[in-house]
């Protein structure tokens, strides 16, 4: 199978696991989908556009490679994970410093082979937590400062990416946490939400 650009816009979401070779997948979201940033815009007065930054450092927490989801891994700096991650570190060394990390983050790996059509909106719904967030129900997303979630149902699992304020940003966020049939969002109100476009991070252009 060939982990490309046309495998990311049309994947949905069909794979074990198991099966998914863990350099194939960064390489090709490295090349495909982190370190942009992008753009856009809505209808919506709480905020009428904003951006959203996916950089590689994102990518292990999104997968559950911390110290408290794997707490035998060599390191946790995030660009020495994903430096392993392509060349070092398999599924089944990953599986062997901890078998709970799979059993708890597998369908992540999943997850994030969809991250290209969940920051496309491709197939995707978009909510705010803005409605619930004083609320009993809103707890967890006030904690972890959680302002919108990308939400897409390709199969009979959901994948939900939850986004953050970038620190001293009034419009920028970033991908927080990946969730997987996460039963919450169906308290929080849907957003409009339109991609414009994006940039590379290390090509942008003054605006």
């Amino acid at each position: 199978m060939n982990y490309n650009l046309d495998f990311l816009q049309n994947f949905d979401g069909n794979m074990h696991p198991r099966d998914i070779k863990i350099s194939d997948l960064i390489n090709v979201i490295e090349k495909n989908v982190s370190q942009f940033r992008y753009f856009y815009s809505s209808k919506s007065k709480l905020f009428t556009d904003f951006n959203i930054e996916l950089r590689n450092d994102n990518i292990p927490h999104l997968l559950g490679l911390s110290k408290n989801h794997n707490p035998n891994l060599p390191t946790y700096r995030p660009n020495l994970i994903i430096s392993n991650l392509k060349n070092n570190w398999d599924l089944d060394y990953l599986i062997s410093t901890d078998n709970g990390w799979f059993s708890e983050n597998q369908d992540k790996l999943v997850g994030i082979l969809m991250l290209y059509q969940l920051l496309h909106i491709q197939n995707c719904k978009v909510f705010t937590t803005q409605n619930i967030i004083n609320t009993v129900y809103g707890n967890r997303f006030k904690r972890d400062k959680i302002y919108f979630v990308i939400h897409t149902n390709p199969t009979n699992k959901s994948y939900t990416i939850e986004l953050s304020k970038k620190e001293n940003s009034q419009n920028t966020f970033f991908p927080k946490s990946l969730k997987i049939n996460d039963t919450q969002i169906s308290r929080c109100s849907e957003f409009d939400l339109s991609f414009v476009r994006r940039e590379r991070l290390n090509e942008q252009r003054k605006r």
